[in-house]
Parts: structure tokens; C-alpha cells; sequence
């Protein structure tokens, strides 16, 4: 791993215990922000848009919100996967990678459930009518899964 989430180039690959704790304090700081919102916002609703790893398995966001909002029994958090793949549902070590490709383009093309996020070419404002021309997409963001934390 030579590129941090933030861009930054390393002259060094990371180490993986950096790696992990950098991910576990990420996601501790994304479960304790979104914990604190639903906390300052009775009955409101909050939607937060992340990747599968962050979700997966109650160890990311969810379990972390969970473990905040336990003596709360008002809170409620829920998380989507969005077209998951053997491997995003399996024990680690069950599913090798040949079959989770196959999981992964059987559930490709007009089955599959897609969340995406369209930007524009530098230089075009968003709302100008120029934005709304095609030619002027920068492309699309797929966007794999979500949270949803909401207190109703």
C-alpha cells in the first residue's frame, strides 16, 4: 500500500498494522459522528453512503454504532449491501476468488441494483445548463452499499 486514503504517495509500502489502524479509527470516527447526529436529532434520519468494508461483517460502522447506541433502545442502525458477492456474506477463507467472480458477473447488467454518482468535467459548474449536457460528464462513481441510521 504506497497511497493513503487522502492521495498522499508514500516512499514506502504501509504496513498492514498501519492500515488496520488507521481503518478501525476511521470507522470508529464515522459510527461516533453519526451516533452523536441521531443523538442531537431525535427522530431524524441519516444516510450515510460507504464502502462494502466498512459495513461488512458488524465489524465496520454498523457493530461500532451498535456498541454506542446499546443502552438506547430508541436507535436503530441498518446496513445495505448493494449487489454483494460471495465474499462480501462468506467466513473468511470460504469463498476463493474464481468463484467469487462468478458470483460477482452473475449479478452484473440489468439485475443488478446500481447506486451512482455522476460528475462533471473540470471546469463546468454543476446546475449550469452546460451540465446537463452529456459530453460534458466527467464520468460515474459507482457506489457499492449504504448505512442507514435512523431513530424512527
Amino acid at each position: 500500500l504506497r497511497t493513503t486514503i487522502t492521495g498522499l504517495q508514500l516512499e514506502e509500502d504501509m504496513s498492514f498494522s498501519r492500515f488496520f489502524s488507521g481503518r478501525i479509527l476511521w470507522d470508529e470516527g464515522m459510527a461516533s459522528n453519526a451516533y452523536k447526529w441521531t443523538k442531537a436529532n431525535e427522530g431524524g434520519l441519516m444516510i450515510g453512503l460507504v464502502g462494502a468494508d466498512h459495513v461488512k461483517f458488524e465489524g465496520g460502522i454498523t457493530g461500532r454504532y451498535r456498541r454506542l447506541a446499546k443502552e438506547d433502545q430508541q436507535l436503530k442502525c441498518i446496513s445495505v449491501i448493494l449487489n454483494p458477492t460471495l465474499i462480501d456474506t462468506r467466513p473468511s477463507g470460504s469463498v476463493n476468488m474464481a468463484t467469487n467472480l462468478a458470483s460477482a458477473a452473475s449479478k452484473s447488467g440489468m439485475d443488478g441494483l446500481s447506486l451512482q454518482l455522476r460528475y462533471l468535467k473540470q471546469g463546468v459548474t454543476a446546475g449550469s445548463p452546460e451540465s446537463r449536457e452529456s459530453g460534458n460528464t466527467g464520468g460515474v462513481l459507482a457506489l457499492a452499499d449504504y448505512i442507514v441510521v435512523s431513530k424512527s
